[in-house]
This record gives structure tokens, C-alpha cells and sequence, in this order.
């Protein structure tokens, strides 16, 4: 198995390939008791370059759900991550991506 790949536990669906970035989003949000289901999205690749500038976004979709959209540096993954408690799981993931060196950014999408 790759080390960007994840499957089993709180991961779920068919995808579960994952860029580097989003494997970290994903292993901080798998160690989130909050956290119930962690579904990976499809990867573009072959973006232009960001400058190493990597980023998250975070946005909430229902009080159950947390749309993660994580850009690396050439490359672009989603992730909906399904939770109990949906204040507690976001400032937890915000918090931990922040300390890891990531840009983070909040919208009400």
C-alpha cells in the first residue's frame, strides 16, 4: 500500500488514494473521536504550480459534515468528513493543520 493511501477504519468509499497534504488532513482528522467517516474525493493533478503555498479550506456543508478542499502544490483533493460534534471537529482539524505549517481558511459556502 502507498503511504498516500488509506483504507479501512473511518475511511470509506472507493477512492482512497490521497495527495500528501490531504493524507495529513485526513490522519489528524482520523485521530478526532468526533470523527465518524472520512470520504476521500477524486485527485486533479497537473495544476499550475502554487508555489509551495499548500492550503485548506474548511467549510461546513450540514451539522454533520465538514468539506475539507485541500490544494498541495500542483494538485487539488476533496474530503467530507462526517462527525458528531461538528464545533468541536472543525476547531480540532483548524488547529492541528495550523500547527503542521498549513494556510487554512474558513467560508460559509
Amino acid at each position: 500500500m502507498s503511504k498516500y493511501s488509506r483504507s479501512g477504519g473511518k475511511y470509506t468509499g472507493n477512492h482512497t488514494t490521497l495527495i500528501p497534504l490531504a493524507a495529513t488532513a485526513c490522519d489528524i482528522a482520523s485521530a478526532i473521536p468526533e470523527v465518524t467517516k472520512i470520504t476521500p474525493g477524486f485527485i486533479r493533478a497537473g495544476l499550475k504550480s502554487v508555489s509551495g503555498q499548500r492550503r485548506v479550506k474548511i467549510v461546513d456543508e450540514n451539522n454533520h459534515c465538514i468539506f475539507l478542499s485541500v490544494r498541495d502544490n500542483n494538485s487539488h483533493q476533496e474530503i467530507y468528513v462526517y462527525v458528531t460534534d461538528i464545533q468541536e471537529a472543525r476547531t480540532t482539524i483548524a488547529r492541528r493543520l495550523r500547527d503542521a505549517g498549513v494556510a487554512i481558511r474558513f467560508t460559509k459556502d
